[in-house]
Parts: structure tokens; sequence; C-alpha cells
């Protein structure tokens, strides 16, 4: 794993102008004491990493349930020119293309416009962009469904090739996950409920910043999204997960607790949250709230905050997910 980043002078560097380019990179983790430039790496990533991943996954298999519904008529047409499960290409919603076959499936469930159990999407995304304004999505995922009912679904979603880019930066993937959809409605209004559980996922994150290769390992978040008239308005995240990767050389391994209800807004910047940073031989306890973040760095794991510091909410949350 490497990291290529903008030359940045290290002479007179400050822990600020260090955040604006460390959102999809880090540091090693560093002896005690740990320097305040090093925590906030530690605090940029450890916020944003999960985050960014749990975002592109749900988008992925949203905008794979938009484009099933325009499958029907062409499964059809394949079939009668022998091709059985291919949907050729369809357009999406928020523009580019994509192709779809289906496999393990009856030719009465490959017609009826959504998931079944059992069923085996391969999906082949062109620049591919959902009804609801979520990241463009290229390369090639398979989804095999494990559940699908009215407003919820399970898939088994596995990838080598998947690229998600958004406002953000673009997040790519290699492995497996699960991911577990729900959907309430009221009105104009509704929640969607993603889960992302694996057990490890190497991930590609690329921003003006430079380009961060990461492995997430024992994946356990939720994210919440809050939309209105099919606009999102804002997200939430929770759960937990390991990070490694390596910078300049050295590795870099710390596990991530997000407290439940670390509230983002619809462009993913964090508006308000808890996030604790378990490295070797240190912790680093970052909240945002009215505007900033604020990093505690307990240099013992003991529960005694023996430095910290404030950075302003901006110089870090243009690259949250």
């Amino acid at each position: 794993m490497s990291f290529r980043f903008r030359p940045v002078s290290t002479l007179g560097i400050s822990a600020l102008s260090a955040v604006m380019v460390v959102a999809c990179g880090s540091v090693a983790e560093e002896p005690t004491p740990l320097s305040s430039q090093s925590a906030a790496h530690h605090a940029a990533n450890g916020s944003v990493v999960g985050a960014q991943a749990s975002s592109a996954l749900d988008a992925t298999l949203l905008t794979a349930m938009q484009l099933v519904p325009g499958t029907a008529r062409k499964l059809v047409a394949g079939r009668q020119t022998a091709l059985t499960t291919s949907s050729g290409r369809l357009g999406c919603a928020g523009g580019g293309t994509a192709t779809m076959t289906i496999k393990g499936a009856n030719a009465v469930e490959e017609n009826n416009g959504r998931f079944d159990a059992n069923e085996v999407y391969q999906l082949a995304f062109i620049d591919c962009r959902g009804a609801a304004g979520q990241a463009a999505l290229n390369g090639a995922v398979t989804m095999n469904v494990v559940s699908a009912t009215r407003g919820a679904t399970a898939v088994t979603l596995s990838t080598t090739t998947l690229r998600a880019a958004s406002a953000r930066g673009v997040v790519s993937f290699i492995g497996s996950a699960d991911v577990q959809r729900a959907v309430v409605n009221s009105g104009q209004s509704s929640k969607a409920t993603t889960r992302v559980t694996a057990a490890g996922l190497d991930i590609t994150a690329d921003s003006d910043g430079g380009t961060g290769n990461f492995t997430l390992s024992n994946v356990d978040l939720t994210r919440e999204a809050n939309y209105f008239a099919g606009a999102l308005l804002s997200t939430s995240h929770g759960g937990s997960h390991g990070l490694a990767g390596e910078f300049a050389g050295q590795a870099f391994d710390y596990n991530v607790a997000t407290q439940d209800g670390a509230t983002f807004d619809a462009h993913g910047v964090p508006k308000h949250g808890t996030w604790v940073v378990t490295l070797r031989s240190q912790t680093v306890l970052v909240t945002v709230v009215n505007g900033s973040m604020r990093v505690e760095i307990d240099e013992a794991k003991d529960g005694t905050i023996d430095r910290s510091f404030s950075l302003p909410l901006g110089l870090f949350g243009a690259d949250a997910g």
C-alpha cells in the first residue's frame, strides 16, 4: 500500500494546514507522545473513511435497485434472442448507463422488476448515477440477493473494480461486504437505514489532497439517510471498523468507534458526533460540535486527557462521506 501526496513543506506546517491534505491519508502510529499533527491525521481519517465507504456501498445498492424495474421488457426480449438473462444497456436515472444479467431465478422472477431472494445480479456501470443524485458509479459488481421484502433488501456485494465518485472524491473497492437496506416512508419523507458488515475491504480514496490506500477490517457500520421528496437532507452514522494502511514507509493500524447518531449534512460534512480512535499506545477522542472539531489525546489510555486542541470543521469536513 502506498500514498501519493502533493509536496508540502515541513517548515512551518501547522496542524490546521495538515488536516487540509490528509482527509484521505494518514501517518503511522508514533511513540508517546503523539504529535498534534498525527492526532489530527488520525482524527480526520477515523471520522471520514468509514462514512465514505458505507455511503458509496449504499449508493451502489440503491442504484441497482432503481435499475431493476426497467429490465423486465429487455429481459423478455433477451430470452427470445437466447441472451437468457441479459438486460442489454440500461439508462441510469441520473445519467450514464449500465448492463445487468441475472442468474439463479426463473423467468417469472427475472421479469417481475424487483430483487428476489437467491437471485444473482451482475452489473457493469459506466458513469451511472441514480435518481437521488447519489455517487456516479463505474466498474463491475456482483450482488447475491440474500433476502428481499417490501421496503427491505439484503445482498452480498463483491467487486474488484467498483469506483464511486462524488463531489468529495472517488472511492474504489476490492472485496466483498454484506449490505442491508431498509426504507420507511411517511408521506414525502423517508428514512433509509443501511448496515454494512465485512471481514475486510481494500479501498482507495482519491481527493484533491491526494490518494490514500486503506484496509478496513471488522466492519460493522450503520448509515441512516433522511430524504424529502427524493432529495437527501442529511445522514447519520454509527458503528465500528478497523483502519490500516501505510504512509512514509511506516504502517498504521487502529480501531475506530463511531458513536451512534454522528450526523452529516447532504454534502457529507459532519455536523455533530463523537469518534474514538484507539491506537496501540494512545486513544484519540474526536468531537464535532458547533462548527469545530475538538481532538483530545489520552497518551496512556488511562482515561486521562493529556492534551487537547480544536480545529475549524471546514478544514477536514469537505471529504466526509
